[in-house]
């Protein structure tokens, strides 16, 4: 019997050895070819900053002032009172001039009258010709006269031309003024200026300015962004040239006239060219940067360390070496690189077939 089991097994041994000889020699599993983008370095001109400082002033201010003379009688402001358009500031006792208005109104009355007589003796012919032109230029005389005097007695109430804060003060109730003479000083807060000396350096490059912000660290971390509102074409007594920006309040309350801000001015240098990419092709290694490069002729990658600068914007950061213009990127599916993997490029879907969906 151990013979008979002996013999069994020999034949199972027989059996597996058979089937493993008709087994393929080598199975190679079929080689994976990656579907990705590729993207060329984008060439932009390089940009430089410049700081100065700079002083935030009030868009405007104006000098309010009387155009009648005459004691003040109110002053309804005081330094540092925020007005709006139209409102009441200071007014002048207006007694002399509503006595001048009554006395020109009664006058106006009294040749109206007469100068409508005569207006209708002349339409009947009834009247000498000189006769009715004499009353005609007594009628409008008075009748300016009489504006005249409405006039000026609604000028003895000062109102605020615009909305904004009272600066100063000149004038206290009671203080005979003259016409002409500032009573108080408005400034316009709606807007403010930001203003900056630029050296002539600087100031010969304006044409290659890109963009401009300020900083008041005291107030805020926020970069404020300004637009420029002109140059002085001729330099001070230092040399320097003045430059204007506009800057909106609203995006910080507590911005003031007179604080001092950090300007930064952007320029583009036109010679100069840097390479950005997007940072999502970008790979790192310890300290070192690195991206897949796309080989078209063997459609393969390798890897290739790169030198990075600062951010571009629009998701792009600058490449200060390690690349040339012509080159191919990988910039999806960068996690699954290895060096000499084959790949096939996603071809971009054209203006007609939006999503390849054709």
């Amino acid at each position: 019997m151990f013979k008979r089991v002996k013999l069994q097994l020999l034949a199972c041994i027989i059996i597996v050895w058979a089937f493993a000889s008709c087994a393929p020699k080598d199975q190679v599993s079929p080689e994976v070819i990656r579907r990705v983008h590729i993207a060329h370095p984008l060439a932009q001109n390089a940009v430089s900053a410049h700081e100065l400082t700079g002083t935030i002033r009030e868009a405007a201010e104006m000098n309010l002032a009387f155009r009648v003379a005459g004691p003040i009688k109110r002053i309804l402001v005081k330094e540092g009172d925020h007005v709006r358009e139209g409102e009441l500031v200071a007014e002048i006792d207006p007694r002399d001039y509503e006595i001048q208005q009554a006395v020109y109104q009664a006058q106006y009355d009294q040749v109206k009258a007469e100068f409508e007589r005569l207006t209708e003796l002349n339409s009947r012919k009834s009247v000498a010709d000189n006769d009715y032109e004499k009353a005609v230029s007594g009628e409008k005389m008075l009748r300016m006269k009489l504006k005249n005097a409405e006039d000026q007695l609604r000028d003895t109430k000062l109102y605020a031309p615009f909305s904004g804060y009272i600066q100063t003060v000149k004038y206290e109730e009671g203080e005979l003024v003259n016409t002409g003479m500032t009573i108080a000083a408005l400034i316009n807060v709606k807007s403010f200026l930001v203003e900056v000396d630029l050296p002539m350096a600087l100031f010969i490059q304006k044409d290659s300015f890109s963009d401009f912000s300020c900083t008041q660290p005291l107030v805020s971390d926020s970069v404020f962004p300004l637009r420029l509102a002109g140059y002085r074409m001729k330099a001070n007594n230092s040399q320097l040239y003045r430059a204007t920006f506009s800057l909106d309040p609203g995006q910080d309350r507590r911005l003031a006239p007179g604080m001092p801000v950090t300007v930064t001015i952007h320029i583009k240098n036109q010679d100069d060219q840097t390479l950005s990419i997007p940072l999502k092709a970008l790979c790192h290694e310890g300290d070192k940067s690195f991206v897949w490069l796309f080989d078209p002729s063997s459609t393969t990658v390798k890897k290739q360390e790169v030198e990075t600068g600062e951010m571009a914007g629009n998701g792009q950061i600058r490449i200060q070496s390690g690349l040339s213009a012509t080159d191919e990127i990988v910039v999806s599916g960068i996690q699954v690189m290895q060096e000499g993997m084959k790949v096939e490029r996603i071809e971009p879907a054209s203006e007609t077939n939006v999503g390849g969906l054709l």
